[in-house]
């Protein structure tokens, strides 16, 4: 219950929920606290169910770069998430506070991280639908946590499609915008538009308003500066593909030319790889 921690400093608002910093009074670990208000939720069915998914999902996973959930309750007010508290905010802040600390090497490092956190979500079948910079958080040894699952679905099989429109529109697939049929590959995209936004500083498709970023995406009217490097741009071409099938598979992205490096950061310590 929320009287066992110290509810601190808020760390983020949502439209349903706000983000607290706290302290668990009996063992002292500081945790983030996702509040979500359940009169916000009133008449509103589906809202309901989608905190119930981003529960069931979020909670059952267990990878060194996803946000870890530790327990969830509720009382007549709120529902509760207790999740690991990041330290260093978002790569969002980051690129906004320290544009220069994205170097191609530091943006590797980073999507080696993101990539095998998301061949986690596909082997358990699990597309997130939400990518992006401000979803994913940084600990104190600046490694990724990929976060918020209120958009995410879980899939019977990997070829199973979903039509709602979703997400954030700098980040969206052509196949969302259209309200397509859309699956694991749309997280893919995503995963294109992280790499050449940290590469770049702006997102591929970025637009004056909702309407030419969303008409953008779906003509993938990409254009990459000559500041990429040719290895980042060709796998940013490679994951920036118009139709789904012809995106880099998941399992092919750490094969990329880019993507090899002998020296890997997958956990809080630096592992020596032989490529």
């Amino acid at each position: 219950k929320i009287q066992n921690y110290i509810v601190k400093n808020m760390l983020g608002r949502g439209s349903f929920a706000n983000v607290y910093k706290a302290k668990c009074k009996k063992t002292s670990q500081v945790v983030a606290i996702k509040m979500i208000e359940k009169k916000n939720l009133i008449d509103k069915d589906s809202l309901q169910g989608r905190v119930r998914t981003e529960i069931s999902i979020h909670s059952r996973l267990k990878h060194p770069f996803i946000l870890e959930m530790y327990s969830f309750f509720e009382d007549e007010l709120y529902i509760y998430l207790v999740l690991e508290m990041c330290e260093n905010g978002s790569l969002s802040n980051l690129l906004k506070t320290s544009p220069d600390f994205f170097t191609e090497d530091k943006v590797r490092q980073f999507m080696q991280q993101i990539v095998t956190a998301m061949l986690y979500l596909e082997k358990h079948r699990i597309v997130h639908r939400d990518l992006t910079l401000s979803n994913l958080l940084l600990d104190k040894e600046f490694s990724i946590k990929i976060a918020d699952f209120g958009l995410a679905v879980q899939l019977d099989d990997l070829n199973e499609k979903h039509y709602t429109m979703c997400g954030t529109p700098n980040y969206i697939s052509p196949e969302v915008a259209l309200k397509s049929a859309h699956g694991l590959e749309a997280d893919v995209w995503s995963l294109g538009c992280l790499f050449y936004t940290m590469l770049v500083g702006t997102p591929p498709f970025d637009a004056n308003d909702v309407p030419k970023t969303l008409n953008k995406v779906i003509c993938a009217d990409l254009f990459i500066p000559f500041s990429v490097s040719t290895q980042a741009a060709s796998l940013i071409r490679a994951l920036l593909q118009k139709h789904p099938n012809n995106r880099c598979k998941l399992s092919q992205i750490l094969e990329h030319p880019f993507m090899k490096t002998q020296i890997v950061t997958l956990h809080t310590k630096k592992v020596l790889i032989v490529l």
